[in-house]
């Protein structure tokens, strides 16, 4: 039983780490609307400002699409990697990002093919407005990915809580003071029923997001809500594991 409680509390401090760096990712500053020609794409950039002509905005166009690709596919990669993404996200996401790709793939094939200048560049603002891969994909990989994150820990807190339940019983039958363990124990699993609460209706609220609702204005607040959503939840999973603490230190 000493060997098998911190071995849990590691891996309750490895779920937190993952939750961190899922919300810390999913709140990361986001591009301004449009193709923002930064990085990768700056050179492309440059040369259409310095002469807006055909070439110089279809050169740009792709490599925004470039970019776009590059950003889709690390996302897939993360998603097959999950080991917290329930199979009903991931499949959402995944087929987010595969008809995202496929219409960026189409939206390239006009830009490569279109000879006029105003038409080019109205193709081009399309990169941004059509697909939102930066402020809508990304964020929705990112935030379900945390909020499934939030939810598997259940299952790592259920088994603490099984473990301390009966050395609190043991210490009980034993004779000693067990009041103190008992409210860190209670505590813990209220401030884990909190934070699945606030994870759990996450994903019915981030997966149907579409970039029409991000261009009217009506994606953003939920977005939004969301990260503080599990900021919230991040600080009941971290509360419950110094509750969890404290109880296991009450026990000594």
């Amino acid at each position: 039983m000493k060997t098998r409680i911190p071995t849990m509390f590691a891996g309750l401090a490895l779920g937190g780490a993952l939750l961190l760096s899922s919300v810390g990712a999913a709140a990361a500053v986001t591009p301004p609307a449009g193709p923002s020609g930064k990085d990768v794409c700056s050179a492309q950039a440059a040369a259409r400002k310095a002469g807006a002509t055909v070439e110089t905005v279809r050169a740009f166009g792709d490599c925004e699409i470039g970019r776009r690709f590059t950003t889709l596919a690390a996302l897939s990669a993360r998603m097959s990697a999950s080991k917290v993404l329930t199979v009903s996200d991931s499949a959402a996401l995944q087929s987010e990002v595969a008809s995202t790709k496929t219409g960026l793939t189409s939206l390239k094939t006009t830009i490569d093919s279109e000879t006029s200048l105003p038409a080019l560049r109205a193709d081009v603002t399309k990169i941004a407005t059509d697909y939102r891969a930066y402020l809508l994909v990304a964020p929705q990989v990112h935030l379900v990915s945390a909020a499934d994150g939030v939810i598997a820990t259940q299952t790592k807190f259920t088994t603490v809580n099984t473990n301390l339940t009966k050395r609190i019983a043991a210490a009980k039958a034993a004779g000693k003071n067990t009041a103190a363990a008992q409210t860190a124990l209670d505590a813990m699993n209220a401030a884990v029923a909190h934070a699945i609460s606030l994870a759990q209706p996450l994903s019915a609220q981030l997966l149907p997001l579409t970039p029409a609702q991000y261009n009217s204005g009506t994606a953003g607040p939920i977005l939004s809500s969301a990260r503080t959503a599990l900021g919230q939840a991040r600080d009941q999973l971290k509360a419950a594991m110094a509750d969890a603490k404290a109880c296991r230190d009450a026990l000594k």
